[in-house]
């Protein structure tokens, strides 16, 4: 396998508030190659702490659920079904995060964290954006008084045998590969449970 690295920094193609386009050279074993990517930061690639929390929040109980959002995605054009999630502020950790978008998302208070993941990549291909997954109970009824303006988010707290249902008929919307492979632990483990290392 072949040693890659970059030529140089990336350069800016965009100029927008939220998101730009970067471009960077690639050196490889047959010379530079062009990679255009998205990215949130104003330095691109630099990778060590997480943009988002990912929050798998279940609510305890004699079945528990998991905390799943429903929410219309203009790249897809359809529903996307996931998890609560968002930005992580500038000198924000990832569970003071967690805990701001599950309130703001769900109106749903995160109780206990049990696991917060190290920085992994969301879709390497296209951004250098990384999240933090953040488990824990949440405690709680469900509200959508706290989303802002721009958010129109479903709730949704879902028993196994809905996460089982759902793997294999999402209605004409699109399962978050954030949340697929969520689904499919708990499915495969037999119950919806927090990490317990």
């Amino acid at each position: 396998m072949s040693a890659r690295f970059l030529a140089g920094p990336p350069r800016k193609l965009t100029d927008f508030p939220h998101v730009n386009l970067f471009s960077v050279d690639v050196v490889t074993e047959q010379g530079n190659r062009p990679w255009t990517f998205a990215s949130r930061k104003a330095q691109p690639t630099k990778v060590g702490v997480a943009d988002a929390a990912v929050i798998v929040a279940i609510i305890a109980g004699d079945e528990p659920r998991l905390v799943i959002t429903r929410e219309f995605r203009a790249p897809l054009g359809v529903e996307e079904i996931s998890m609560p999630s968002g930005l992580i502020d500038p000198g924000e950790s990832a569970e003071v995060a967690a805990a701001r978008e599950l309130r703001e998302e769900t109106g749903l208070t995160l109780q206990r964290i049990a696991w917060v993941s190290p920085p992994v990549a969301s879709s390497a291909g296209i951004t250098d954006e990384t999240v933090a997954y953040v488990y824990g109970e949440a405690t709680g009824s469900p509200s959508r008084a706290h989303q802002t303006a721009h958010e129109s988010i479903a709730i949704e707290l879902a028993t196994l045998a809905e996460l089982r249902a759902l793997l294999t008929r999402p209605h004409g919307a699109v399962i978050s590969s954030r949340l697929y492979p969520i689904m499919i632990a708990f499915v495969s483990a037999g119950q919806i449970a927090l990490p317990a290392f």
